[in-house]
């Protein structure tokens, strides 16, 4: 359903700028979309009561974290919000033991020029799993997710331990219900939509299966699928000249997506760039530009 769902490159501008509201309109008009940064502006406990919304009970139950304190059996606590007064940004990170750096569950939130929401970002791994140092190069430099600098000898461990690219462990398989959890959120702050920008191609994949359209990038990914077809120049540059680009790789998910962080979307003089997905809280789009896929 949805599958012809239109969607504006520039999205309107919705409400007053954040300054211009104040608690006595979020208290008067429920319809008025309301900006991170105006609730940023309340007092610590009811910003605490709002946010804690926006991770599941069943993700902190699994690591024994008691979802109204935030803390665990011994009384450590287990998650940090950062949602200070002035910014327009919330994060909410979550770790299990007593190293806060190792965190199984990283969101962030940020208004928007148009007065919505963008995610930022969202991680959810498994603390318990092995971690791959695809996070920092053999020179101790962080990588930014690969975007900067590679790892390629830990890149392969963690490709062949069935990782996709920006993966330093395996995931916690939970972000159906964190997308739940987070249009439960932007409905109580009466926002119909948000954005964010896919990582990698299986970040791509996954935000289609959950119900996102694209407002830049769906051109791209129509190309990507065609090209990686047999005969195509994608499928062609599946040569075997890294391990990144083995033959067999066009028909996954995870294989395309390995191919791409490794450049090969330079045979199309193009780059993985400028994507940008929307989606609407309550709809789902229907997009599909890989038609059954195998992940």
């Amino acid at each position: 359903m949805f599958k012809r769902l239109r969607v504006s490159p520039e999205p309107k501008k919705i409400g007053p700028d954040p300054g211009e509201i104040s608690i006595s309109q979020l208290i008067g008009d429920a319809g008025l979309p309301v900006t991170l940064k105006a609730l940023n502006s309340l007092p610590q406990n009811p910003k605490l009561r709002l946010y804690r919304t926006l991770i599941p009970i069943q993700v902190l139950a699994e690591f024994d974290i008691n979802p109204r304190t935030w803390k665990n059996p011994d009384k450590l606590q287990q998650v940090k919000l950062e949602a200070e007064s002035g910014s327009d940004k919330v994060k909410i990170t979550a770790w299990h033991g007593d190293d806060p750096k190792n965190e199984f569950f990283y969101l962030e939130l940020a208004d928007n020029p148009y007065n919505g929401i963008d995610l930022n970002f969202l991680i959810a791994n498994n603390p318990a799993s092995r971690k791959y140092r695809t996070d920092f190069d053999d020179e101790g430099r962080e990588t930014l997710f690969g975007t900067v600098r590679r790892n390629l000898v830990e890149e392969e461990k963690a490709m062949q331990a069935g990782l996709a690219p920006g993966q330093v462990r395996e995931g916690l398989r939970c972000s159906s219900i964190v997308f739940n959890h987070i249009e439960t959120f932007l409905t109580m702050m009466a926002h119909h939509a948000f954005f964010l920008e896919p990582l990698t191609y299986v970040s791509a994949w996954i935000f289609e299966k959950r119900g996102f359209a694209y407002s830049k990038g769906h051109q791209l990914m129509d190309t990507i699928h065609k090209e990686f077809q047999p005969g195509g120049e994608l499928h062609k540059a599946l040569d075997g000249s890294t391990p990144f680009r083995q033959p067999d790789q066009w028909r996954t998910v995870r294989g395309r997506a390995w191919a791409i962080h490794d450049g090969i979307l330079q045979v199309l003089d193009r780059k993985w760039d400028d994507l940008r997905m929307i989606k609407q809280v309550g709809r789902h789009a229907g997009v599909v530009t890989f038609p059954d896929a195998e992940y």
